[in-house]
């Protein structure tokens, strides 16, 4: 064993021991909370040796203990419920306190005074919890079994109850499409969080899921008692995560039978319409179906009294919704080429100011050369160079050139004949609603179908005096035929293209309770965790991809006859060599991925199918011990956790319209590119398998120190290890430069000349260094913890807090889905400037053809996936240029967290406290994503001083160079990426004696490469490695607040919480998915994506205080209540970026690291008012940022306000003691405002750039019937 593996081992082995001495058992998050008080006598004198007992009102289950000689006593580990406490000693009347509610790991502190007289006698109160916590400095909130089940919930999703709370934003409508999950109700930011870095609990047992870390066990609001969100400085117990710690408690049976049985309800005619894009066109929109029926019910009782309980539930949700569309724009009638139109007419836009720089594209259509010459009336002939559209005397309007698409006899331009068209893209044409509008503006509204079942089931027993069992279950089953399959912001936008996605959660928990002695608990639990999505993401339309084009018109056929050009991604050659063939299988094939910018998407999501399923398995143990005046607690948790995965990623290809071509014809729109059948880019991955499988181990020691009766001092220490997420089929890469493979060495073959196409820094599991997880496993994760709270005086009525602790987070799943089927398990081909049907030829002709390594057989590939043998050499060459869009540095650290807190407590009556804090937090080492092999700009700027104008430019960072003898650089000499000796600059001014050669203008392009001899440099012309992008732990937040919150406990009928947030939140990347500045990350720090200014919410349940009246009457007019949710908050910054790579990097995963320059202040608008645009585009501005990343933030402040209310009328009929039946009216966003999502903030989206393209949801209506009994 190496030394650095010994010290290691032996760090952890004196760490658990030191826990061990302290903890025999070795937890996970308790659910229980405690009581603790002390008792005097009416002088205030404590009183020793009081007999105090516990009693749960619903159970019957007793707990008894004695103050010590402080007066003193303390329950640990009680389960939330409602007590009854009774105080006696001989020589005092009996003191007992009744409807004493315990929250979910609440501190209850109740205060006793023993009156003189006989035990006999009882002196009983109604007793309540103090509304202030002079004991625990954690921040958070409880939501109560009331707030549960009569606040109106959109979806009776209960993770929605977070968003209540100060500090608690949703990412929601925040832009941030690329953020899987960021439109669930789970995905909050808490506290600057990020919205992934919560943990779910429900039980105390673990419930997050392994992909994205979102909750999987989620269940119906009536089976939950009450929920608690912990959100800054929680105790030492809880961890995992830094954002906020969510534990779920449901119900359980008690002494007498309960239930209910329900109906939710929903028509598509009880809506509102919807706010309408194309009225201003006088295109009306549809009213989006929504027939929703969710029912179910409950029902829980003993199984033998005071000793067993059940309590069970199950709810369907059979629901139908209309999901509109994205504001799109498609080809308007006149676009589109039919049998009595043999063109597409886009004389409604500018006159094409773009060249044809290489016509090869053009001239493989065998009649578009005649067309043109007719059109033009030989005025312009097809040929390199040639202009697309015509130039005219200013000031005369006279012709003064032609262009190949003018239309000389009708003195037109942007006329381009069929012949001329992509027959493919023509074809697709058949997938695309034609629009009504004469925009080409276009919603849609298809149905998503979902068909659900959830079923619980409870178990408690108490098996003697002191040891009670519980055991839970939980099953849910999920069918959602979802018609637009959005994944990671891919998906197409118009239907036809959606996808299916069936989910089945699982959860088993067995929990065990000890109570050793009065002052000693302990607490055992195993928590089986399952998430089981067979299909996820499958596509709806599945076929070979040369299949998934739809039968041509015959008036196209006669245009391009059957084998005449190629057609449906076919290259018409025996095997398809430079067309598209994933050698899947058409139970996963499809039509590939395309997406015009500006304009629509069509095709199967190019993110791929993802059927996976995860299991993780928890064992954790608490002991929790009053000693004197410290309530102690010890604990640990271990987690083992597993994850496969079949990842389909992008296996039809993707095409890039976003008038990048060389030969783009640079109109309003990139439409016309999309029917030229000229990309600027494609992309194309593979399938693979993952087997994912990580450790989780977690001690802490916390203490809650009673220094004085009115002072508390919390503290303690968490340690967590979490090894790296690693594939035991080692079919994964990463990438160390300067090192070659000895698992997969270099072939030489007809393709490959490993002298110069040996993938140098490539290594996978196995190789020297190089483990399964690709990282180190990270031993110092220790996480302090201290508070102090401090009620001034007696009265208890006031309370100042503060606290500060480190928190940590561990990676989730879809981090590693990124090294995915990446060579050589898997081709990751994005080449530039490629043909549509011919992807892997370049629009220059076939003097540049790309290798096409998917699915061969020749390169161990069985069914479309590859699986070299280890030890054995790969054909390394047919891989290139590779993308590697996930890679591990050899030393990452875990992420975390530093957070504090002050904040001030105030009871203002017996039933209204305020609370007013600072609170904030730093976020270190964060997980994002840089391009370690971005393209250097300056090389590009370097060869257009020496080669002239267009000689490099935008997405030229993948093509060869050859700089011949003779030429002189320029002012800033020559920067070569990459050599011998590594980056070097040849001086200004100076004259080259010999031929340059660049294959690449990357550091790592050809990693052999000498450019001032030409040895080692490909001779295709094709480099070696494309981008490396690297998640890494590198990039840091800042989170600063104020909040306040005003509570009113429920009392005459009422009951409310009004929260406020005034915050502001920086980062560098929101999300492991944002890409930094590749050469200064720091200039990436801006707004973070849920960043919001003002956030104010107001929740409410009031029964109205109506007379009272009896007989017939009174079960009309009694029992009437309202409540509600308010939302008001200030919009999201904009994430403002370009795809246009200006910046001369080329360096595109999830989006580019390419900003604009802001040329004007920022300004927003009305969009109703101002062609739907939300702020002006003309404050942006390309046209100074060639070879440099614009001067824009990557955030700008702020998109559209939230203001939302939702209200319900709800109607109670008694029907007897014991049962009643409840009707209710909800109203979600009742005021129907129209909401918008934040613009486009994308600037290569052309006119669509600051328009809005998104709305929240209209008025909508819900009613339910329950029968409670």
């Amino acid at each position: 064993m190496s030394s650095p593996t010994l010290r290691r081992t032996a760090f952890c082995l004196v760490l658990v021991a030191s826990f061990s001495l302290a903890l025999l058992p070795v937890s996970a998050q308790s659910t229980g909370g405690r009581i603790l008080g002390r008792v005097s006598d009416s002088t205030g004198a404590v009183v020793t040796g009081v007999q105090v007992t516990l009693i749960n009102d619903a159970t019957g289950v007793s707990r008894d203990t004695k103050t010590d000689q402080s007066g003193d006593y303390t329950f640990v580990e009680v389960v939330p419920s409602k007590y009854r406490v009774e105080y006696t000693l001989q020589g005092f009347k009996k003191n007992v306190r009744a409807n004493v509610m315990l929250e979910i790991n609440q501190v209850l502190t109740l205060n006793a005074t023993l009156q003189p007289g006989a035990t006999q006698e009882t002196v009983e109160v109604s007793s309540e919890a103090p509304l202030v916590d002079t004991t625990s400095t954690q921040l958070g909130a409880v939501v109560n079994d009331r707030a549960i089940s009569q606040l109106p919930l959109n979806a009776r999703d209960t993770y929605q109850f977070l968003q209540l709370q100060p500090g608690v934003m949703s990412t929601t409508g925040t832009g941030n499409q690329i953020v899987y999950g960021s439109d669930k109700s789970g995905s909050v930011s808490v506290n600057g969080g990020r919205g992934r870095a919560n943990n779910f609990s429900v039980n105390g047992g673990d419930a997050n899921d392994l992909f994205v870390n979102l909750p999987t066990v989620q269940p119906s609001p009536d089976s939950i008692e009450e929920f608690r969100v912990l959100t800054n400085t929680f105790d030492a117990e809880y961890g995992r995560n830094s954002g906020s710690v969510v534990n779920v408690i449901t119900k359980s049976g008690t002494n007498n039978f309960r239930g209910n049985i329900y109906e939710f309800f929903r028509n598509t005619k009880l809506n509102a319409n919807p706010y309408c894009f194309t009225e201003s066109e006088g295109v009306a929109c549809d009213k989006p179906q929504f027939n929703q029926n969710q029912f179910g019910g409950t029902f829980g009782g003993p199984l033998k009294k005071d000793r067993t309980f059940f309590f069970a539930s199950y709810e369907g949700r059979r629901i139908r919704q209309g999901i509109p569309s994205q504001l799109v724009f498609v080809p308007t009638l006149a676009e589109r080429p039919s049998a009595t139109q043999p063109f597409a007419d886009f004389s409604a836009e500018s006159i094409f100011p773009g060249t044809l720089s290489t016509a090869f594209p053009l001239l493989q259509r065998p009649n578009c050369a005649a067309a043109i010459n007719a059109q033009t009336q030989g005025q312009a002939t097809l040929q390199d160079g040639a202009a697309y559209g015509a130039t005219y005397n200013p000031v005369t309007g006279n012709r003064t050139s032609t262009g190949i698409f003018t239309d000389v006899v009708n003195n037109r331009d942007n006329i381009i004949p069929l012949t001329c068209l992509d027959p493919t893209a023509v074809d697709l044409l058949q997938y695309i609603p034609t629009p009504l509008s004469t925009s080409g503006a276009l919603v849609t509204t298809p149905v998503q179908p979902t068909r659900g079942d959830q079923f619980t089931v409870r178990f408690d027993h108490r098996l003697n005096s002191k040891q009670n069992l519980s055991v839970y279950y939980y099953f849910d089953d999920d069918h959602t035929i979802s018609p637009f399959a959005v994944f990671e912001a891919a998906g197409a936008s118009v239907p036809g293209f959606g996808s299916i996605i069936n989910d089945r959660y699982q959860q088993w928990n067995f929990t065990h309770t000890w109570t050793l002695s009065n002052a000693t608990v302990n607490e055992f639990r195993f928590n089986y965790n399952r998430e089981g999505q067979g299909t996820f993401q499958h596509p709806i339309f599945t076929t070979t991809v040369q299949n998934s084009c739809p039968t041509p018109p015959s008036w196209l056929l006669a245009a391009f006859p059957a084998g005449s050009t190629p057609f449906c991604f076919d290259d018409l050659q025996p095997g398809n060599p430079t067309g598209i063939h994933p050698h899947i299988g058409p139970e996963h094939e499809g039509l590939p991925f395309i997406q015009v910018s500006g304009g629509f998407n069509i095709g199967n999501n190019g993110e791929g199918e993802l059927p996976q399923v995860g299991n993780s398995f928890q064992w954790s143990d608490s002991i929790s011990k009053v000693m004197g005046t410290h309530s102690l607690k010890f604990g640990g948790d271990v987690r083992r956790q597993r994850f496969d995965q079949l990842l389909y990623f992008d296996v039809n290809g993707e095409f890039f319209v976003d008038q990048t071509s060389v030969n783009t014809t640079d109109g309003d729109s990139a439409l016309s590119d999309y029917l030229l059948g000229l990309p600027g880019g494609y992309g194309q991955g593979s399938a693979q398998h993952e087997n994912v499988r990580s450790t989780g181990l977690y001690l802490f020691a916390q203490d809650s120190w009673k220094m004085k009766p009115n002072l508390t001092l919390n503290y303690g220490l968490r340690w967590e290890l979490n090894t790296p997420i690693a594939d035991i089929g080692k079919r994964v890469q990463t990438f160390r430069p300067g090192e070659v493979s000895k698992v997969y060495p270099c072939m030489d073959t007809v393709n490959t000349d490993c002298s110069s196409m040996t993938p140098v820094g490539l290594v996978v599991p196995g190789d020297p260094g190089v483990s399964n997880a690709l990282t180190q496993t990270y031993y110092k994760a220790f996480g302090p913890r201290i508070g102090l709270a401090w009620s001034p005086g007696t009265s208890g009525k006031t309370s100042i807090r503060t606290g500060w602790g480190l928190f940590y987070n561990p990676v989730e799943q879809l981090v590693l889905e990124q090294f995915s089927a990446e060579p050589p398990f898997g081709g990751s081909t994005f080449p530039f400037n490629t043909l549509f049907n011919q992807p892997f030829v370049d629009q220059g002709g076939p003097a540049i053809t790309y290798p096409n390594p998917f699915g061969l057989a020749s390169l161990s590939g069985v069914n479309g996936i590859l699986d070299p043998p280890r030890n054995q050499p790969v054909d390394w060459g047919m891989f290139r240029p590779i993308t590697l869009f996930g890679q591990f540095q050899p030393h990452m650290r875990s992420q975390y967290s530093a957070q504090y807190n002050l904040t001030i407590q105030r009871q203002l009556t017996n039933d209204l406290k305020l609370e007013l804090g600072y609170v904030g937090s730093q976020g270190h080492r964060l997980l994002a994503t840089h391009d370690i092999n971005y393209g250097n700009p300056q090389t590009c700027l370097d060869i257009i001083d020496i080669l002239g104008p267009d000689s490099c430019g935008p997405y030229f960072a993948d093509i060869a160079f050859s700089i011949p003898a003779g030429s002189v650089t320029g002012p800033n000499g020559l920067h070569l990426p990459y050599g011998p000796n590594g980056p070097t600059t040849i001086a200004p001014n100076t004259t080259l004696a010999n031929d340059i050669t660049l294959v690449g203008l990357r550091r790592y392009s050809s990693p052999q490469c000498d450019p001032m001899t030409g040895n080692g440099c490909p001779a295709d012309g094709i480099p070696v490695f494309s981008s490396i992008f690297a998640q890494d732990t590198i990039a840091n937040s800042a989170y600063n607040s104020l909040q306040a919150s005003l509570d009113k406990r429920f009392a005459h009928g009422l009951q409310f919480t009004f929260a406020y947030t005034f915050s502001k939140s920086f980062d560098e990347a929101s999300s492991f998915e944002g890409i930094l500045n590749p050469i200064d990350p720091r200039r990436s720090r801006s707004l973070s994506a849920f960043d919001a200014r003002h956030r104010l919410v107001l929740s409410y349940y009031w029964e109205l205080p109506t007379r009272k009246f009896s007989g017939a009457t009174g079960k009309v007019l009694n029992g009437w209540a309202a409540s509600g949710i308010t939302t008001f908050q200030t919009g999201f910054p904009i994430r403002i970026s370009t795809l246009d790579d200006q910046e001369l990097m080329y360096s595109f995963d999830f989006e580019l690291p390419g900003e604009p320059d802001l040329v004007a202040p920022f300004k927003t608008m009305r969009p109703q008012s101002n062609g739907l645009y939300y702020f002006d585009p003309s404050s942006f501005s390309e046209d100074n940022t060639f070879g440099l990343i614009g001067n824009s933030p990557r955030t700008i402040c702020c998109g559209p306000h939230i203001s939302q209310t939702d209200f319900a009328i709800l109607k109670t009929f008694p029907i007897s003691e014991s049962k009643q039946v409840d009707f209710r009216a909800e109203f979600f966003n009742i005021f129907n405002h129209t909401q918008f999502f934040n613009p486009d903030g994308n600037f290569s989206d052309g006119p669509q750039f600051g328009q809005v393209n998104q709305v929240r949801d209209p008025r909508l209506v819900q009613f339910a019937l329950k029968f409670k009994f």
